[in-house]
């Protein structure tokens, strides 16, 4: 098994109201369609999902990491928050030649700021995960082989992670445009 662990940091703004981006972020499948590489596949109760992080690598390998996660949003401080979900049964561990599923841990946290009118955005996100060794890695020590795994995993990351700020960004100040 080899113990990944993978993280993004990003801080960006959004040319519309702090009251506007937090009632976008209220509904949670909303937010999920600006991130096309997660989807849910379970619903546990209010705001509690079992998400998946599907990929295709050079085509051929599927990777399929499942988390369990809740989803707190703190309008006070202006955080939407999304946290492991515990008790939940886990998702059996598999390598094939072809694909590989494993349970992760995923959360992420969005804190926002009104900037005269704008909205400042911190974003992380972060994906850890114990995952079977990939079957054509399996000749490789563990090492390298969590290295090789970990670097397309947070490569990934980073383009999911672009692109899910583009989408939002370019989703809310066309409404914002709109609603003027």
């Amino acid at each position: 098994m080899l113990r990944i662990s993978v993280s993004s940091h990003r801080v960006f703004e959004i040319d519309c109201s702090l009251a506007r981006v937090e009632q976008h972020l209220r509904d949670f499948d909303r937010v999920l369609e600006d991130l096309p590489a997660l989807k849910v596949t379970d619903v546990w109760g209010p705001l509690q999902y079992r998400i998946a992080y599907s990929a295709v690598i050079a085509g051929v390998y599927q990777v399929e990491l499942l988390s369990d996660v809740q989803v707190k949003r703190d309008t006070e401080n202006h955080v939407l928050a999304v946290s492991p979900l515990q008790g939940c049964p886990a998702v059996a561990a598999q390598a094939t030649l072809r694909s590989l599923t494993g349970q992760g841990q995923y959360t992420s946290k969005m804190a926002l700021q009104d900037q005269d009118g704008r909205t400042a955005v911190t974003y992380d996100v972060g994906i850890t995960a114990t995952i079977p060794k990939p079957v054509r890695l399996r000749l490789m020590p563990d090492l390298i082989a969590r290295n090789a795994v970990q670097a397309v995993v947070k490569h990934r990351l980073d383009e999911i992670t672009n692109l899910f700020i583009v989408r939002t960004v370019q989703r809310l100040e066309r409404q914002s445009i709109a609603g003027r």
